[in-house]
């Protein structure tokens, strides 16, 4: 990993959630050259969930974000998608409505979405400009929805293609 460019991070959506069953602890870095997600641990409800296992992995990655950049971040990652900006055709932003967490999915060229919750603060009108402004210069769409985001065969697609 050491081999890594250095780049800037435009967005960073820290301490996401994807998969169905077990539950992955991820962030998504929008850098200048790619989408970049890794993730860190799976989480069982039981195990991980119940006993704040999200607060600790979370812990951990910022510490590592902080003292050693994205390389840390990839370095501390038990996987990391790589998302080339050329497969990207759209990026959904999912505000989650008043009981819901907000929800981000990125629709590509080869494939079912890579999509997760968003279990950090975010304040979505900037975080919608930001990817907007990203996916502009990087020739993808943004969308906005203030709804959900939930759709069971999508689920399930993303759960068989192991996303």
């Amino acid at each position: 990993m050491n081999d890594l460019r250095p780049v800037t991070v435009h967005v960073h959506v820290h301490r996401v959630m994807g998969g169905a069953f077990p539950l992955r602890v991820a962030d998504l870095l929008f850098t200048d050259e790619t989408l970049l997600v890794p993730e860190y641990r799976y989480l069982t409800p039981l195990f991980g969930i119940a006993r704040s296992g999200s607060q600790s992995v979370a812990d951990a990655a910022v510490e590592r974000f902080r003292a050693e950049g994205v390389a840390g971040l990839l370095e501390l990652a038990n996987r990391t998608h790589r998302i080339e900006y050329d497969d990207v055709e759209r990026v959904h932003l999912y505000g989650g409505r008043s009981f819901g967490r907000p929800k981000l999915a990125v629709d590509v060229a080869s494939g079912p979405p890579y999509a997760y919750r968003i279990h950090a603060p975010v304040e979505i009108p900037r975080l919608r400009g930001a990817l907007t402004g990203l996916g502009a210069r990087r020739g993808f769409e943004v969308t906005y929805h203030s709804t959900l985001g939930f759709s069971p065969l999508k689920s399930v697609r993303r759960f068989l293609a192991d996303r």
